[in-house]
Formats: C-alpha cells, sequence, structure tokens
C-alpha cells in the first residue's frame, strides 16, 4: 500500500543553512542526505539565535545548532517523515520515499525547492589524533596553504578528563576522489605534515627532566590516528548570513520554540536525528 501526501511546498535538503531557512520561513522539509556540519565548526553569535536558547558569551557548534534545529522542526512538524526514509526519488511535483520497513510514501506538491547541491569531486577530510606527547601547549590552530592538511585544530581531549590544557587534534584537507584514493595522501602522510607542522611552531613533546647542562629535555612528539572522516562538499541556494537577514515567520513554531528554551538549562538529545530509526 502506498500512502499519499500533498503539501504546497516542500524543500528537500539536509545543511544546517536549509534548516535555518526553513525554520525561519515555516517550510516544510525532506530531510534528504544529511549534510551535519563538522563537529568543532563553529558559527559567530547573532541575535536571533537567543529563541535557539543561546546568549552572546556561548560558544556556537555548527553541529550542535543543527542538531537543536531538526529537533525543533520536527516538534513543529516541520521535517516531513524524519528517520524512517531508507531511500528516495524525485520527479517533477513528486517525491517518493521508501521507509526501514519497505513501505512506499508518494509526496505530491506544488513547488519544490533543492535546496542543497553536491559539488563533484570536492571532499572535506578530517583526520582525528590522539597525541600521546606534545599535548600541553598554547596553540588552538595551525595554517597552511596547501589542500593537504591545510588546518590543524587543537581541541580539549576527551579521553582526559578534568584536564583543560591537555589537547588532541584534527587535521583539516579538502581532496578529490582521486586524491583519496592516492597513497600521497593518505594518513601516514597525514602525520608526518603534522608532526612538521607542529615542530615549526616549538610545539615539543612531553618533559624528560633536565640535561647535565641544565637544559630541559623532551620525549619525541607522539601522535596516534584514530579515524578519518570524508564529507562532500556542497552548495546551498543562501548562505547563513542571507537567512539571518530576514525575520522569522511567527505562528505555532515561534511559540513552542520560546517554551523549549525558555531556561539556559535546556538541552536535546544530541545526533537523535542521525540516529538509527529502530534504536
Amino acid at each position: 500500500m502506498i500512502s499519499e501526501y500533498c503539501f504546497d511546498e516542500l524543500v528537500i535538503a539536509g545543511s544546517l543553512e536549509s534548516l535555518l531557512y526553513c525554520f525561519f520561513n515555516d517550510k516544510k522539509l525532506i530531510l534528504l542526505d544529511k549534510h551535519v556540519p563538522f563537529k568543532l565548526s563553529t558559527i559567530p553569535y547573532h541575535e536571533k539565535f537567543r529563541m535557539l536558547g543561546y546568549s552572546a558569551d556561548d560558544i556556537i557548534y555548527k553541529q550542535e545548532l543543527w542538531d537543536r534545529l531538526a529537533f525543533v522542526l520536527s516538534m513543529t512538524n516541520n521535517i516531513v517523515c524524519p528517520n524512517i526514509v531508507k531511500s528516495s526519488r524525485d520527479s517533477d511535483g513528486e517525491v517518493i520515499l521508501v521507509t526501514d520497513h519497505n513501505k512506499r510514501i508518494r509526496l505530491f506538491c506544488d513547488s519544490m525547492i533543492q535546496f542543497d547541491s553536491p559539488i563533484e569531486n570536492s571532499f572535506f577530510v578530517y583526520d582525528w589524533f590522539n597525541v600521546r606527547s606534545g599535548n600541553n601547549h598554547k596553540f588552538t590552530i595551525l595554517h597552511d596553504n596547501d589542500i593537504f592538511v591545510n588546518q590543524i585544530i587543537f581541541y580539549q581531549s576527551e579521553r582526559i578528563g578534568g584536564n583543560k590544557n591537555m589537547k588532541d587534534l584534527v587535521a583539516v584537507s579538502t581532496l578529490t576522489k582521486s586524491q583519496l584514493q592516492d597513497i600521497n595522501f593518505c594518513e601516514g602522510i597525514a602525520r608526518i605534515k603534522i608532526l612538521k607542522m607542529m615542530k615549526s611552531v616549538g610545539i615539543r613533546g612531553q618533559s624528560n627532566g633536565i640535561s647535565k647542562l641544565g637544559y630541559k629535555l623532551h620525549y619525541a612528539l607522539k601522535i596516534e590516528h584514530t579515524h578519518r572522516e570524508t564529507i562532500q562538499n556542497y552548495d546551498s541556494m543562501h548562505d547563513i548570513n542571507t537567512i539571518l537577514l530576514k525575520e522569522p515567520t511567527r505562528g505555532d513554531k515561534w511559540n513552542i520554540t520560546k517554551k523549549l528554551f525558555r531556561h539556559k538549562q535546556i538541552s536535546t538529545l544530541q545526533e537523535s536525528f542521525r540516529l538509527p530509526a529502530n534504536l
């Protein structure tokens, strides 16, 4: 049996920009090809984020904002079929969804907005490393002009609870599909370049006492690769700054959001829209 639903307008997307657009314009959204932002990527505070529970003193992580918007839009019925879509296809004025249980849902709409479009042959690559020696220093980010390991971001280690001075790192690259399969851009080569960049700014390994001449001794830098994330780059119909220029459409969504985030302690289940539906 095929379920059928009709809409005046549908937005097909999955980026942070599309979620903000649907939130401010009260649009219905099919959350396909989720472009979940990089974990450590931040966004400057804007006064319109206050209604989402943020203040000017907060560090706003894009991934957290993505989760929060997805939660709110689901609560207000702006996301169509959240978390159950296994595959989809669309044509003029029609979208067919196949759910986890192989149920088919047909959606008809007068207007269909393809908000995001993938950029062919462009991928963001994130190589995550645990720093075993050389994790106590003043640096938060290192830059390089190359496409491979063009940034090293140091962040508070989640392995060492309570010690805010200990940092692990992630290396950021922008590669093509062929470069992803090239050994010259593999994790091992990334490790060599990271160590070179760390040494060039004076980062040294764990302290190892004092020499006979009174100099401080240090162990060698030691980093261990944990995993690699590869995310395809994309273009959106509108950027975030353009979306924030528009005044939000007030209504039920506005009132529900105000109640949800009235207290600063409110929290939502992080990654709730990225978990399998059968959990």
